[in-house]
């Protein structure tokens, strides 16, 4: 990804200057009957089991170009353009993100020439592709579940678990009770009886390529399953008829509180926002993007934050603590404006950002901007080392 943003001539150069520090392997892991394959070990899943039973195959989609790729390529194109000018100072300075504004050449030179075919070429390959890396799969981790799949089925098969269990459709094992390490035979929940609980479908749109595990008529991404619990904790928090959701990924959680009676808007950063429109525009829901009039999905640059709007709830994910610090403590107090409810699904590692600070923990940046009263605080069921948090604005 670095070669491909410029940013370095060559892997070796990368490894030179990067991976040796980091403890980067220099060969790709290969199959093993070995669970983690070399790149997971048992901090990875949800019990101490060394093997689950007849492991899911890893599916990989190919890319489905379409009569309807150039006609929403260009409008990507047109609302990337018109913020392209209008883009505050705040946004050169994103974190971890920084490098989706100075990199990728293909993407932009796609956006900033105007050339549909071009990008609509690349985002047809989007989930096995760089532009996803760090938002779900991306082309790393397509080539890892190529060669090693044995550790990502297991992974998938660790998340249906513990989305199952957060529904009460698995139980939860004890280890004081019972032999807590053994295989877990059973414990695979039928999609039927699962979107029954949920209360609506899991199936994934084949949208720029994912790749997963067939899960009922579908290939599921494993991020699916998590975007899946979010939007049933949405439903069991209430209704809610205009949602905000501060940086939004590729869409997943838009697609799954999809409702014909909800107003769905994403905040996120330019560059993401194309991912998000391409995504949800080709799964063929009704969405609007910068500068088009109003639909029940929109697609937003992060500065619209801004405007006189009101919502039932913010929601924000995965995203507040790889922020610069003024930036998170900004949509904090935004986030208190415009909506009564603040939903909240991060890490808390305080882990270094860039050189010059480390992550933002979101309870201490509530707790500072002293406008917020948490009704809630658990450990997020989805993945460990994350909490799920409720907030009511004073």
């Amino acid at each position: 990804m670095a070669v491909e943003a410029g940013l370095v001539a060559s892997a070796e150069e990368h490894y030179r200057v990067f991976g040796r520090r980091e403890g980067r392997p220099i060969q790709v892991p290969s199959a093993t009957a070995e669970l983690g394959g070399g790149i997971a070990g048992e901090w990875t899943y949800r019990y101490p089991y060394r093997d689950w039973p007849e492991l899911p195959a890893i599916a990989f989609a190919a890319p489905r170009p379409g009569p309807e790729d150039d006609a929403i390529a260009r409008r990507l194109i047109a609302a990337w353009q018109s913020g392209a000018g209008r883009a505050p100072v705040q946004a050169d300075n994103e974190g971890m993100w920084a490098a989706r504004t100075q990199g990728f050449p293909d993407f932009h030179r796609a956006l900033q020439g105007g050339d549909a075919g071009a990008l609509a070429g690349l985002l047809n390959n989007l989930f096995q592709s760089h532009l996803a890396h760090g938002i779900a799969m991306g082309r790393t981790m397509a080539t890892l579940a190529r060669h090693a799949p044995t550790p990502f089925a297991a992974s998938w098969c660790d998340r249906l678990l513990r989305l199952s269990e957060a529904v009460g459709l698995a139980p939860i094992r004890s280890p004081e009770q019972g032999d807590y390490a053994a295989a877990l035979v059973g414990h695979h929940v039928a999609p039927a009886r699962l979107e029954a609980e949920l209360g609506f479908p899991l199936a994934f749109p084949e949208v720029g390529a994912p790749f997963g595990v067939r899960y009922g008529a579908n290939i599921l991404p494993e991020h699916a399953l998590t975007h899946a619990y979010a939007a049933w904790r949405v439903g069991q928090l209430g209704r809610f008829d205009r949602v905000v959701e501060i940086g939004g990924g590729f869409g997943g959680l838009a697609w799954f509180l999809r409702h014909p009676d909800r107003h769905y808007t994403i905040l996120d950063l330019p560059f993401t926002n194309v991912l998000q429109g391409w995504f949800l525009l080709k799964a063929g829901l009704d969405v609007s993007l910068a500068g088009e009039p109003d639909a029940a999905i929109r697609v937003r640059p992060w500065w619209e934050i801004e405007r006189n709007e009101r919502y039932d709830l913010a929601i924000n994910q995965d995203s507040l603590p790889e922020m610069p610090p003024e930036t998170a403590a900004m949509y904090i107090a935004r986030i208190r404006a415009i909506a009564p409810l603040f939903y909240s699904i991060n890490q808390e590692a305080a882990a270094p950002n860039t050189d010059a600070f480390r992550q933002a923990v979101v309870a201490d940046l509530v707790a500072r901007d002293g406008g917020y009263r948490r009704l809630g605080r658990h450990l997020f069921w989805m993945r460990d080392g994350y909490v799920e948090e409720i907030y009511a604005r004073l």
